[in-house]
């Protein structure tokens, strides 16, 4: 629907892409509103893994926008001319690619269209990689107004047959989870060299909505394809940031040449386990308990955990009567029983 270009900014002093309405659609009010909806959508994505979009304008009867130039090449490109990817490479464009769609996330989007060609990498000295989502032609938002939902064909499919979705093929509502699914394709191609299904377009919706995956294919490919690729969108990774709080646990199984599953990802401890407990201390009680070792504070609960400890100890038994202790307040002496 659009022409894009390497243009210069006269203002700026920086290199952009342009992309321009295609003469053809010049007529189609539909597609011209797709394309203002592709600009704004882009616009609205503020991040580092995500091409930003720097203007809007219109010139005559057609319309353009500017946004950033991404040095590098496709990942497409990368991969026809390296091959496979080594592992770790592909799971750092991964995590980029899943920390790009977290802020498309945020801005209530789906991309709808996440493969190879739409995503730009640049490697780096010392194997280092910068990776930025680009093209949101396809992205819509969720809660689009009666009058957007008319610049689409309510149940026709869009998005590549090779990436998308069961759920895309079938027609009904997607979200995140559908950008997560073409990101484990994307993956799979990473580290295999090729798409998990091949075929013509009746034939890819029927693999990608049943057929199983051809695993024969994977031989060290991470456990988050698999998860990624689920059928059932419930049964992937629910969110990008999902993705991205298990990829340390995947990263360090990879470095330590450890075999993580399905399962070892489902078992990780919540942050909300994580936080909000103590484990007791080893020691029972300190030697000795010196004033002189416990903080001046406004608190009423105040010292080492070990000392109050061994405080609440001392009060429980029947032969100690009392403990008290001085606090300085605010330069007053005051007298506080415990």
């Amino acid at each position: 629907m659009g022409v894009t270009y390497k243009a210069f900014d006269v203002d700026l002093h920086r290199p952009v892409t342009l992309k321009v309405i295609s003469e053809q659609y010049l007529s189609d009010e539909s597609a011209r509103l797709r394309f203002l909806r592709e600009a704004r959508a882009a616009a609205s994505v503020r991040h580092p893994n995500v091409a930003s979009v720097f203007h809007l304008g219109r010139t005559g009867g057609s319309y353009f926008y500017a946004m950033e130039f991404v040095e590098g090449e496709t990942l497409e490109k990368l991969i026809k001319r390296s091959g496979r990817l080594e592992v770790r490479l592909a799971m750092e464009i991964a995590t980029q690619v899943a920390a790009g769609l977290a802020a498309v996330h945020e801005q209530n989007l789906v991309h709808r269209d996440i493969k190879p060609t739409n995503i730009m990498v640049r490697l780096k000295e010392e194997r280092g990689v910068t990776v930025k989502i680009i093209d949101l032609g396809l992205a819509k938002t969720l809660d689009e107004s009666a009058s957007e939902a008319g610049i689409s064909s309510p149940g026709a499919f869009v998005g590549t047959p090779e990436f998308a979705s069961p759920e895309q093929f079938g027609g009904v509502g997607v979200d995140i989870r559908s950008d997560l699914y073409s990101l484990g394709v994307t993956l799979w191609v990473m580290v295999t060299g090729q798409t998990p299904f091949r075929g013509p377009s009746a034939e890819l919706m029927y693999k990608h909505q049943h057929a199983p995956l051809p695993r024969e294919q994977l031989k060290d490919v991470p456990p988050p394809v698999v998860v990624l690729l689920e059928k059932d969108p419930a049964q992937r990774f629910q969110t990008p940031n999902e993705l991205l709080k298990a990829m340390p646990t995947i990263t360090a199984a990879l470095d330590a040449g450890h075999r993580i599953t399905r399962q070892g990802l489902q078992k990780r401890p919540s942050a909300a386990s994580r936080v909000g407990t103590r484990k007791p201390t080893a020691r029972l009680a300190p030697k000795r308990i010196s004033i002189a070792r416990l903080p001046v504070t406004g608190s009423d609960l105040f010292g080492r955990e070990e000392d109050i400890a061994f405080l609440d100890r001392a009060w429980a038994k029947k032969d100690v009567n009392v403990v008290t202790f001085y606090v300085i307040d605010s330069g007053r002496a005051c007298h506080r029983p415990a």
